[in-house]
């Protein structure tokens, strides 16, 4: 397998995570200016339906297509998969309060704040544990990199 083609696979992932965080990033920084909720809320609420849809979308492709390719070539890593996929359950819960909240007449900005933050802890936690347990696998993975859309999702 050529060496650019294997570097690409662990880039492409650690792209769409930066993504991810830069978006979640420009929302804290909105929960962070803003006065009131209520003046938040619209802006948040359609952040949140595209930045929620991306990262839910980019675990979906990871469940759907990547872990089994990687599982495939690659059957050790099942404990590993587990663990991510667990995460992924975890983040969408975090990910579903937060629209409740924003749903919610009485969600302050503080609780909002809160909220983004917990997401941003888990995420970048996920982020950092998926990117270093998979690192070896991605060196190895045979697959074709048109299927990266597939694998991670359209971020």
């Amino acid at each position: 397998m050529l060496r650019n083609r294997i570097f690409a696979w662990h880039l492409e992932l650690q792209n769409v995570h930066h993504r991810l965080e830069k978006a979640l990033e420009e929302a804290r920084k909105a929960i962070r200016e803003g006065n009131r909720a209520a003046v938040l809320k619209p802006e948040l609420r359609e952040f949140c339906y595209t930045f929620c849809s991306a990262l839910g979308s980019h675990h979906r492709s990871e469940d759907a297509a990547f872990f089994p390719a990687l599982l495939e070539q690659m059957p050790e890593l099942e404990p590993i998969i587990t663990q991510l996929t667990r995460e992924h359950e975890v983040l969408s819960q975090l990910l579903a309060d937060f629209q409740r909240a924003l749903d919610s007449s009485e969600s302050s900005p503080a609780e909002l704040f809160r909220q983004i933050n917990e997401i941003k802890g888990a995420m970048k936690a996920h982020f950092g544990f998926e990117e270093g347990a998979l690192k070896r696998a991605l060196r190895v993975l045979d697959a074709p990199e048109s299927d990266k859309r597939r694998m991670f999702g359209d971020v």
